[in-house]
């Protein structure tokens, strides 16, 4: 099992939160109090959480991202997702988790969507 590692850095108006490793039931709150912090150091928050480097991510990690979209949306901030194309994206979609927080390819699509909108640089649809 890959730990899970977090780290933050600003680009642009954006934090963007990178996860590497295994989000599951015993590293759940690690990116949960994570993103706490975040939402309570910028508000309104415009957070990308980037998930190119994450290896797994259960049920337990989704109800992380649900969580922090609706804090996002209570604090008239924005929360968008970086995963590539594989099984956690595929996951993404089962789950519909995409239809409630817009998920990119890369950090740069998530930072700087096209004029035309998001629709056009995500995949996650």
């Amino acid at each position: 099992m890959e730990p899970l590692k977090i780290s933050s850095h600003r680009r642009d108006t954006w934090e963007v939160v990178e996860v590497t490793g295994e989000i599951d039931i015993t590293t759940r709150d690690e990116l949960g109090d994570h993103l706490d912090d975040v939402f309570a150091a910028h508000n309104p928050a415009r957070v990308v959480v980037d998930f190119s480097g994450l290896d797994f991510c259960d049920a337990s990690g989704l109800s992380v991202l649900v969580a922090a979209s609706h804090e996002a949306r209570q604090r008239h901030g924005q929360l968008r997702l970086v995963c590539p194309e594989g099984p956690i994206r595929r996951l993404l979609r089962i789950t519909e988790l995409t239809t409630l927080i817009p998920v990119y390819d890369t950090v740069t699509q998530a930072v700087f969507p096209s004029r035309r909108g998001a629709d056009d640089q995500r995949t996650g649809h």
